[in-house]
Protein backbone atom coordinates (compact mmCIF):
# COMPACT_ATOMS: atom_id res chain seq x y z
CA UNK A 1 0.00 0.00 0.00
CA UNK A 2 1.42 3.36 -0.98
CA UNK A 3 1.30 6.30 1.52
CA UNK A 4 -2.52 7.76 1.78
CA UNK A 5 -3.44 11.28 3.11
CA UNK A 6 -6.90 11.92 4.67
CA UNK A 7 -7.65 15.27 5.42
CA UNK A 8 -10.42 16.51 8.44
CA UNK A 9 -11.56 19.97 9.66
CA UNK A 10 -11.95 20.41 13.52
CA UNK A 11 -14.03 22.94 14.75
CA UNK A 12 -14.31 23.58 18.40
CA UNK A 13 -17.46 25.41 19.61
CA UNK A 14 -16.84 26.43 23.60
CA UNK A 15 -21.25 27.33 24.00
CA UNK A 16 -21.08 29.32 27.47
CA UNK A 17 -24.18 27.84 29.82
CA UNK A 18 -27.16 29.83 30.33
CA UNK A 19 -26.90 29.51 34.56
CA UNK A 20 -23.93 31.19 35.25
CA UNK A 21 -21.07 28.66 37.05
CA UNK A 22 -21.81 26.12 35.29
CA UNK A 23 -18.69 25.05 32.89
CA UNK A 24 -18.88 25.96 29.11
CA UNK A 25 -19.35 23.16 26.99
CA UNK A 26 -17.15 22.10 24.43
CA UNK A 27 -17.98 20.17 21.25
CA UNK A 28 -15.97 19.53 18.06
CA UNK A 29 -17.29 19.21 14.57
CA UNK A 30 -14.97 17.33 12.62
CA UNK A 31 -15.47 17.26 8.77
CA UNK A 32 -14.42 14.63 6.42
CA UNK A 33 -12.66 16.99 3.11
CA UNK A 34 -13.36 14.33 0.78
CA UNK A 35 -17.15 13.87 1.73
CA UNK A 36 -17.82 16.89 3.45
CA UNK A 37 -19.66 14.54 5.80
CA UNK A 38 -19.84 16.25 9.42
CA UNK A 39 -19.97 14.35 12.99
CA UNK A 40 -20.51 16.15 16.10
CA UNK A 41 -18.14 14.76 18.56
CA UNK A 42 -18.32 15.32 22.15
CA UNK A 43 -14.91 13.65 24.01
CA UNK A 44 -11.80 13.03 22.37
CA UNK A 45 -12.52 9.38 23.17
CA UNK A 46 -15.42 9.80 20.54
CA UNK A 47 -13.14 11.56 18.15
CA UNK A 48 -10.89 8.53 17.98
CA UNK A 49 -13.62 6.52 17.38
CA UNK A 50 -14.91 8.49 14.50
CA UNK A 51 -11.05 8.48 12.75
CA UNK A 52 -10.86 4.42 13.41
CA UNK A 53 -13.77 4.12 11.63
CA UNK A 54 -13.06 6.23 9.16
CA UNK A 55 -9.88 4.25 8.62
CA UNK A 56 -11.48 0.40 9.28
CA UNK A 57 -14.13 1.57 6.13
CA UNK A 58 -11.19 2.75 3.89
CA UNK A 59 -9.24 -0.69 4.51
CA UNK A 60 -6.39 0.94 6.12
CA UNK A 61 -6.09 -2.11 8.98
CA UNK A 62 -4.35 -3.65 10.19
CA UNK A 63 -2.52 -0.42 11.44
CA UNK A 64 -0.49 1.12 14.16
CA UNK A 65 -0.36 4.63 16.10
CA UNK A 66 2.59 6.42 15.48
CA UNK A 67 2.64 7.69 19.22
CA UNK A 68 5.93 9.55 20.39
Amino acid sequence: MRFRRFRFVLDVLAEPRDIEGLPILVRLLIRDLRTDKVKCVTSFSDLERIVEDWLDDEGVTPREWDRP
